[in-house]
């Protein structure tokens, strides 16, 4: 990125230095991000910039002087500039702009809601005991709009209650008592407005992904295509042992099956060979074939007449022959 500042007399030398250090600052970083700061405690602050150290440069200056530093910087980069609102401050990095968003992110404090501030979400107070005395908190909990009730010496909330929706204004009232109760709805701390790397700007919600669930779908995905590959044999140095394991168990599966004589399965062959002719000498000799459990538990079927009877043993004794 090249840029060129130009000092005037209506500029402050000062700032025509801020600017041409900040300027060169924006040239030699992989990324350039814009952050609000709004609300962040000083202590809070310090303990962000303790975490971030090493990692991400946070560096504030007043908005106009990072406008002009945008300006002076190449096309790419002064889209940034439109990001510039309220409390902002400027980081540098090598990491990439997702990485930055989820340092950011792991760097918020759950914080007490103001009066007058809007709520970022839906405010759920839940149903149960509490771990108040009874005495003047029920009424200040029945005062926000909170059913609150005395049971069985302890204060009890009486059923699930959303006190307030997303995106309405919390009143006094509730944000007194939400602090009370401890309920922190505010996560606090660097919010990445915009992130400039290799001439694109990435905007927050662009940054915003659930990496946990991108990585359980790749993992399921490259499952199913490894089944795939396996089922239809389709050949890669991880497919490869599983697609011969398989066409092995396939390949002796049919040999013993058709009773083809391989050398190696010969044992196996024989073995169901001998199984089927224990099969056929058991019903040509008029006994009962090996039958499931299931069968055998069944009541005896009816005695044959007698000639019929007879007639069969000699027919099984003239087959009997066959088999020794």
């Amino acid at each position: 990125m090249a840029a060129e500042v130009h000092k005037t007399a209506h500029i402050p030398e000062w700032k025509v230095r801020e600017v041409a250090e900040l300027v060169e600052q924006i040239e030699k970083s992989k990324v350039v991000g814009i952050v609000g700061m709004r609300e962040i405690p000083a202590s809070n602050l310090q303990q962000i910039r303790e975490e971030l150290r090493g990692k991400v440069e946070l560096r504030m200056v007043r908005n106009n002087i990072a406008r002009r530093a945008f300006e002076a910087s190449s096309p790419e980069v002064r889209s940034l500039a439109d990001f510039l609102e309220d409390q902002s401050a400027l980081v540098f990095t090598d990491e990439n702009p997702f990485v930055l968003q989820s340092l950011l992110e792991k760097g918020k404090r759950p914080m007490p809601i103001k009066a007058g501030s809007r709520a970022p979400s839906d405010i759920v107070i839940a149903a149960g005991e509490t771990s108040f005395s009874p005495g003047p908190m029920v009424g200040k909990l029945q005062a926000a709009g909170i059913p609150a009730a005395i049971k069985g010496g302890k204060v009890v909330i009486n059923q699930e209650l959303a006190l307030v929706k997303e995106g309405e204004v919390v009143s006094p009232k509730v944000a007194e008592i939400l602090k009370i109760m401890e309920i922190f709805p505010r996560n606090v701390g660097l919010d990445l407005k915009a992130a400039y790397e290799g001439g694109l700007v990435f905007k927050a919600q662009d940054l915003a992904i659930d990496v946990d669930a991108i990585l359980s779908k790749l993992s399921s995905a490259s499952a199913q295509a490894f089944s795939f590959a396996v089922e239809v044999g389709y050949t890669t140095p991880e497919t490869i042992a599983p697609i011969l394991q398989k066409a092995q168990a396939k390949a002796r599966g049919l040999v013993v099956e058709a009773g083809i004589p391989v050398p190696s399965m010969m044992e196996m062959v024989l073995a169901k060979a001998a199984a089927n002719a224990q099969v056929i000498a058991s019903l040509t000799s008029g006994e009962a074939a090996p039958a499931p459990a299931e069968e055998k538990a069944q009541a005896k079927p009816a005695e044959e007449p007698e000639e019929e009877k007879k007639e069969e043993e000699e027919t099984a004794a003239g087959l009997g022959a066959l088999f020794g």
